[in-house]
């Protein structure tokens, strides 16, 4: 397909995010290499609330840095001071003024979601289609305005299964889900960029976060992407 006329505009959007999205992906390696220190207090750091408080910093910065994306995208009129939100529907109806189709069944996002394995260890995992990425953006959408608001985390939707399940139907964000969200994040960027006519080439280097173990394993392939 011939470039849209705004595509130089999508790609800078694009580095934009990239950058935006360098610190989340510190505080990922932050939050891991703490595991091993003791606070002023004496206490372990590794698995405490100031520990878990980062992964709250780390997806609120992510969701506000890809929100910012899309907004700079289909920004129709300088002017416009109503924003947009994360939600595809919405994002495609504006698309379509653009002349441009975004969030069709072909586009998908890879985050980290618990295994179904032997000892419930988190993997990578797709979500593909219009309805798979609606119900997961519909998740992220609700737990960033429980945190936006001061609410409780804990009491998100889990619709789609990324979050972790606990006692009493409350759910919990991970590091890992924090972790698998930048990923996610860059996956809608690079098929933004796609759908305006642009190519892999055009794509940002998106930071990742420092990689080990399980959250270094191979991710699932996207039928834009990969």
């Amino acid at each position: 397909m011939p470039p849209h006329p705004r595509l130089p505009a999508v790609i800078h959007a694009a580095d934009a995010l990239s950058a935006g999205l360098q610190n989340p992906s510190l505080l990922v390696g932050l939050h891991r290499d703490i595991d091993g220190l003791t606070g002023k207090d004496g206490r372990s750091l590794g698995g405490s609330k100031k520990q878990y408080a980062l992964r709250w910093g780390i997806f609120t910065m992510s969701y506000a840095a890809v929100e910012a994306f899309f907004n700079d995208v289909l920004a129709l009129d300088p002017s416009r001071t109503r924003h947009l939100p994360l939600n595809p529907d919405k994002l495609r109806h504006v698309g379509q003024q653009h002349a441009v189709r975004l969030f069709t069944d072909d586009w998908g996002v890879r985050t980290r979601t618990l295994g179904n394995a032997i000892g419930n260890r988190s993997r990578w995992m797709a979500y593909v289609g219009t309805q798979e990425v609606k119900l997961y953006l519909a998740d992220m959408k609700t737990l960033r305005d429980i945190l936006s608001h001061g609410g409780d985390p804990y009491a998100a939707s889990n619709h789609s299964g990324a979050l972790w399940p606990l006692k009493g139907g409350r759910h919990s964000m991970r590091l890992m889900g924090a972790e698998g969200f930048i990923q996610a994040c860059c996956d809608l960027a690079s098929q933004t960029v796609l759908a305006h006519g642009g190519s892999p080439a055009d794509f940002p280097e998106w930071p990742e976060p420092e990689r080990s173990g399980l959250s270094a394993e191979r991710r699932p392939s996207l039928p834009l992407l990969d």
